[in-house]
């Protein structure tokens, strides 16, 4: 089995951190809650004063103490820290059991968040941000993504592994509504998981 290996941020000079150095902290660190300041509470209020059910929260200009302080390009990697789901797929024979695969690497990046419910910041259009992760067989994955539309917001992104036959493609398009007493988040979007050595076609299997 492949184990997670080691991520390395193009774009960033702050050292990665994988769900499993997440599982070794303090329990008392995992449950730790964002305390809001009286000044922070007036400022939450005022925001909260201007919205109207169905609103688009995309186009509300948010205090920085409630975003996560990560871009949507890198939070999109979340799903790419399992490499365990992931890597052994071009190696399955039958597609049924791939496929079952597929949907464990999938499920595998969404337990994956922020402590607390936190937002994380809009790309600018153009901003790119770029990694790759170094796997215990010595192999890589490589990953670049770019925000192709500010409004309404667009990621596409490219991930491969080459010495394993693995290319993903996709877009994500999120949305976020007020719905007067919460808010909703939808991930819309597609991603193309090809397994180049696998299916008759070029390019491989789909």
């Amino acid at each position: 089995m492949v184990g997670l290996g080691h991520a390395h941020r193009l774009s960033l000079t702050t050292s990665s951190r994988s769900s499993t150095d997440d599982a070794r902290q303090d329990p008392a660190t995992q449950e730790e809650e964002t305390v809001v300041e009286p000044d922070q509470g007036n400022v939450l209020s005022h925001i909260i004063s201007q919205l109207r059910p169905g609103a688009d929260l995309s186009r509300v200009v948010l205090p920085t103490f409630i975003l996560e302080p990560k871009s949507m390009l890198e939070r999109i990697t979340n799903f790419m820290q399992h490499p365990e789901t992931l890597l052994p797929m071009p190696t399955i024979n039958d597609p049924v059991q791939r496929f079952v695969s597929v949907v464990k690497f999938y499920l595998s990046g969404w337990h994956i968040k922020s402590l607390g419910v936190k937002k994380p910041l809009n790309p600018i259009l153009g901003e790119r941000f770029t990694c790759y992760w170094e796997y215990l067989d010595d192999t890589r994955g490589f990953y670049i993504s770019e925000q192709t539309s500010h409004h309404p917001p667009k990621s596409s992104y490219f991930y491969m592994c080459p010495e394993h036959y693995i290319r993903i493609d996709g877009t994500l398009k999120p949305r976020s509504k007020f719905l007067g007493n919460s808010a909703a988040s939808m991930m819309e979007g597609i991603a193309i998981l090809r397994l180049l050595n696998q299916g008759k076609k070029p390019g491989g299997e789909r």
